[in-house]
């Protein structure tokens, strides 16, 4: 491959230096070293880059920056100056370089090549733009600042949070602050919501806000899953509201808590210093329940499409990790308007019912056999109420589907419940009726067999009158 251009490392045996070859053959690779121009150097002696070799851990810079793992670096074009070099430099003709104002001896120069004069010219003219705009905000910024009182009621808040960067050796220690607040992109926070640094994540969290934002190379705004910053106590977990999917119904189903406020209260287990949000074993004073559920019908879903639906429930358990878990009911064929489905009890084992969420989810299976979304319901389980339950169902945006709801009977029971061991909870619409029926079948039994003993008494004096 003439035209395949790779970057190695040439080792000399007191110093290495970085040059630029074109791989010919396997064995053989033909390059620039210093002054010397496309001779070879044997194979033995160079080593490729892979691309894909392991990388040091991507800087600030590299997280917000839409390029992502792309990003090599970045240049300060406002402080530097253009030097166009008419002569080329090497074997490109048109070149032309980026020399610090500041120090251009000693700082870094950065030589650009075009393919073309007018590529160039158009290069030149772009970064001259950039760094006339930048300066002029910066201008008048300061004029602004200049010409505009600070008010002093304003100025005063910042005592509530003072936003510095994240620092994981003050964590508990006496340097900690409780106005110190840091701001983590999710690829940051995803380092520390783990089994390793979630509970020390949690103890900053106890004592100072963090913030959590969706890292910038999410171009289509899509989210991340929220649930586990939210188990290690981060306070403001940013997501992009214009985009309608799971991340964003859980955040609207949290957040249907304290009245609607926008505050909800992190649960006092969480405050219990043993705690780790992802160990089931450190829930102390936490019970246990088990949710079970019948999906008996439903009315008026959505349609996809034309068609006539045939719908399917899902029904999930988002939480801690040791709570996820998801059933689903069989599919009704032809039927969007009033689907029935037989009574089958789906049973949920919650550990830390105070952080988990309960979802009902309407699928159409189409005739490809594929899953389309019709309508969604998404509660926090702590709000549940038990009994015959009419669940009304949203769009994906979280808004109400007119007339669309599953009729579901749910039952709630403290502790571990078998799936043959289950009866009923003390209460239930089991429990208040399942052993007066029982007892009615008994008393039913023994008038009967008291009537029949009767009779037959009635037929012995009968023959022997006779």
């Amino acid at each position: 491959k003439q035209n395949s251009v790779f970057l190695i490392w040439f080792t000399e045996t007191t110093r290495s230096l970085k040059v630029t070859v074109c791989l010919c053959s396997p064995l053989r690779w033909k390059g620039d070293y210093g002054g010397k121009k496309q001779l070879w150097f044997p194979a033995n002696y160079v080593e490729e880059i892979s691309p894909t070799a392991a990388e040091p851990d991507r800087s600030q810079a590299t997280e917000n920056s839409p390029l992502g793992d792309l990003l090599r670096g970045s240049v300060d074009v406002s402080s530097c100056q253009i030097v166009v070099r008419p002569e080329g430099k090497g074997s490109r003709q048109f070149v032309f370089s980026l020399v610090p104002v500041a120090s251009p001896r000693t700082g870094p120069v950065l030589d650009i090549a075009a393919s073309s004069q007018e590529e160039l010219k158009d290069w030149v003219m772009k970064i001259r733009e950039v760094t006339m705009t930048s300066e002029a905000k910066l201008e008048e910024g300061k004029m602004m600042e200049r010409r505009k009182k600070i008010a002093l009621e304003l100025s005063d808040l910042v005592i509530y949070c003072r936003p510095v960067p994240f620092d994981e050796d003050k964590i508990g220690t006496e340097r900690a602050c409780f106005r110190d607040m840091s701001s983590f992109p999710e690829t940051k926070a995803e380092k520390y919501v783990n089994r390793i640094k979630g509970k020390k994540f949690l103890q900053y969290n106890r004592l100072q806000l963090s913030r959590i934002y969706p890292r910038g190379q999410r171009l289509d705004s899509s989210n991340y899953d929220p649930l586990p910053m939210w188990l290690c106590g981060s306070q403001l977990v940013a997501l992009n509201f214009q985009t309608a999917d799971k991340p964003m119904q859980m955040n609207q189903a949290l957040f249907m808590l304290n009245g609607r406020s926008g505050y909800v209260l992190q649960p006092s287990i969480m405050r219990d210093d043993t705690f780790d949000p992802f160990d089931r074993h450190s829930l102390r004073g936490v019970e246990p329940i088990t949710v079970c559920i019948e999906v008996l019908g439903a009315r008026h879903l959505p349609k996809h499409g034309r068609g006539i639906v045939c719908p399917l429930i899902e029904i999930e358990v988002c939480g801690a990790e040791y709570d996820n878990a998801k059933q689903r009911t069989d599919s009704e064929a032809d039927n969007g308007l009033n689907p029935t489905w037989p009574r089958k009890p789906f049973r949920f084992t919650v550990c830390n019912p105070s952080f988990a969420f309960l979802r009902f989810v309407v699928y159409e299976i189409d005739m490809f056999n594929d899953q389309n979304f019709l309508a969604q319901a998404t509660f926090p389980i702590s709000c549940l109420k038990t009994g015959y339950r009419s669940v009304p169902l949203k769009n994906s945006y979280s808004e109400d589907l007119e007339l669309a709801s599953l009729l579901v009977h749910m039952d709630i029971v403290r502790g571990r419940v078998s799936a043959l061991g289950y009866h009923g909870r003390e209460g239930s619409f089991e429990a208040r009726y399942q052993s007066p029926l029982e007892d009615f079948r008994v008393s039913q039994e023994t008038l009967l067999d008291h009537e029949s003993r009767r009779l037959r008494r009635a037929r012995v004096s009968a023959d022997n009158r006779a």
